[in-house]
């Protein structure tokens, strides 16, 4: 390629651009030649179409700013950032960030349905993760956003964590305000589900969700609509993982997939360090009642059983003479009286002065039972005020396009397949593209770009010998 035909990425023509790597959901990753320092990186370049969007631009300089602060291998480093000039004629300048090249594949590409991964391979793979992760929690930062497509795999199984578009510092502000979710919905938390804050045990679960697709070939919920699997993640208790998966490495999931962020490990350290010594973890108390208003029964504590010794023996025939079956007599009684009283004292109650004759009939009857049996259950919020979807073109890139299809609708949105010629070096039915991609609404009409066919190759046709001459050629 010669210096006119490269394209350049800035107006100082340091990063010279030379094939895109992927697509995601706001931005185009290229691989590119920095000029100056004579090496290879990768510049994310913010799409077109969300240039003049505050908020997408508010996204990229995040990502750079907490990308660049984090000094750690597992974290694909952020090297310059600047602005691109326009050119489609609109002038508005496109955010663009220069990263460390990896030279790897997102860890979605290597998850098939129906295909577990070895767990050895896994607990290593998210280990790594979460010593990541567990360093951006200590300098203070939540990535908010965990899942497989932000995980790069090299070839030599090491994990590079990326995007870190809508972090936030613990300390800090966030980009979004109160009761907005931010996140995927396949991989979100409960709190993030009610529009809480993330804290690091919010990364902790969504890489536990990650690690349970890989050990188990599927994720662990999934509904007809992001929302509904929103509220799968606040309501459904954690499957079960199937039955090959090593008991330990089992508990150490299903620890950091509890619904209270109390009950899972703190942050990615300790989830690391479980992931490589499982031994004695022990699964997190089921607390979705905290979460859905719901109480487990309490069931006792079984006794220690011991040998009777001489002295304890004696003591047990003291015991026999105490007169038990009149003790328990008197406490039936006495609870037979708090049971008489609570029933009158709820019969005693005065009826409102605003209620009409059908309040004053219902009312003393259903609210003692209401107050003394279980607590009234609060309606689960829902995750989103309206119907949205977020849509990661990486996610489904290089993809069967009936897969895509499929999950595409199953999300809400109508899907639109557009044929492309194939110039012999794709795969047949492979996705180039989806568009467009980011926070849709439900029924939204998304493009699917596949290649077509490959061009068949002619074969040569042999010249024509005359009669005779076989054996002259």
């Amino acid at each position: 390629m010669t210096e006119e035909e490269r394209h350049y990425v800035d107006a100082a023509h340091r990063y010279a651009l030379d094939s895109r790597i992927a697509t995601g959901g706001m931005g185009e990753v290229w691989r590119a030649d920095d000029t100056v320092l004579g090496r290879r990186v990768a510049v994310k370049l913010l799409k077109a179409e969300y240039a003049d969007q505050p908020t997408f631009r508010s996204r990229f300089q995040t990502e750079a700013r907490h990308a660049a602060s984090l000094h750690h291998p597992g974290v694909a480093a952020v090297y310059d950032f600047g602005e691109a000039a326009s050119t489609d004629g609109s002038g508005v300048a496109r955010p663009y960030l220069v990263m460390e090249l990896v030279d790897g594949q997102p860890l979605s590409a290597l998850l098939q349905p129906g295909q577990p991964l070895d767990p050895d391979a896994t607990r290593d793979l998210l280990a790594q993760a979460a010593d990541a992760l567990g360093a951006a929690h200590a300098a203070g930062i939540v990535h908010r956003d965990v899942k497989p497509a932000n995980l790069l795999v090299t070839p030599g199984r090491t994990v590079k964590i990326t995007d870190f578009g809508i972090a936030r510092a613990t300390e800090g502000m966030s980009l979004t305000e109160t009761g907005q979710v931010m996140g995927t919905p396949q991989y979100l938390s409960p709190e993030q589900a009610q529009g809480g804050t993330a804290t690091p045990a919010s990364d902790v679960y969504c890489l536990g969700v990650v690690a349970f697709e890989c050990l188990a070939g599927r994720r662990p919920y999934a509904a007809e609509t992001a929302v509904a699997t929103a509220l799968a993640h606040l309501r459904d208790p954690v499957p079960e993982l199937p039955d090959d998966v090593p008991a330990d490495l089992a508990a150490v999931v299903r620890r950091a997939m509890a619904k209270s962020p109390e009950d899972r490990f703190a942050d990615g350290t300790e989830l690391a360090t479980a992931l490589r010594n499982p031994a004695g973890v022990s699964a997190a108390p089921d607390r979705t009642q905290m979460l859905t208003g719901v109480a487990p029964v309490p069931v006792p504590a079984p006794a220690p059983s011991t040998a009777p010794t001489p002295a304890a023996a004696a003591t047990d025939r003291r015991r026999r003479n105490i007169p038990w079956p009149w003790i328990l007599l008197a406490l039936l009684v006495v609870a037979a009286i708090v049971v008489v009283a609570m029933v009158a004292n709820g019969e005693d109650q005065p009826d409102s002065p605003t209620a009409g004759p059908t309040e004053q009939t219902s009312q003393p009857t259903e609210q003692p039972t209401t107050q003394q049996s279980q607590p009234t259950q609060e309606p689960s919020p829902t995750p989103t005020e309206d119907d949205t979807v977020e849509v990661d073109e990486s996610d489904y890139v290089g993809r069967d396009v009936d897969e895509v299809e499929d999950e595409l609708k199953d999300l809400g949105l109508k899907v639109k397949k557009d044929e492309q010629e194939n110039p012999g070096d794709e795969e047949e039915d492979s996705v180039e593209g989806v568009d467009p991609s980011g926070t849709l609404e439900e029924g939204d009409t998304v493009t699917v770009t596949y290649w077509g066919k490959p061009p068949t190759e002619e074969q040569p046709v042999p010249p024509t010998v005359p009669p005779g001459q076989e054996n002259q050629q």
